[in-house]
């Protein structure tokens, strides 16, 4: 039960995260002005061409999230908990990976 209830919170922290403006870019402009961006590592990974990790990762929460709803309802198969505890640790996997790439890309302005 407590396990079902973390799923779903951490899986909603994920996505906060991922839309928080936590990374500031800095680009020398032609007219010699310094732009600055305040992005999000969902709008990095668009600006990057990574866009595919944010599906992977929608797609695990997705599926941690649904499966952690039927076995709050009462649903206690083993396979859907078996599909939770994978579905969760994928998520994470998958967030530090984000986490990791958006961190660590840098995009040229031309």
């Amino acid at each position: 039960m407590l396990m079902t209830i973390l799923s779903i919170i951490v899986n909603i922290a994920y996505f906060a995260v991922l839309n928080m403006k936590i990374y500031t870019d800095r680009a020398m402009m032609p007219s010699g002005d310094v732009k600055e961006w305040h992005r999000s590592p969902i709008a990095r990974l668009n600006i990057a061409g990574q866009s595919f990790l944010i599906y992977l990762q929608i797609v695990l929460a997705a599926v941690s999230i649904i499966s952690s709803v039927l076995v709050l309802f009462g649903v206690r198969n083993s396979i859907i908990r078996t599909i939770q505890l994978v579905s969760m640790i994928g998520s994470t996997i998958v967030f530090i990976i984000i986490m990791i790439v958006t961190s660590n890309s840098h995009v040229n302005y031309a």
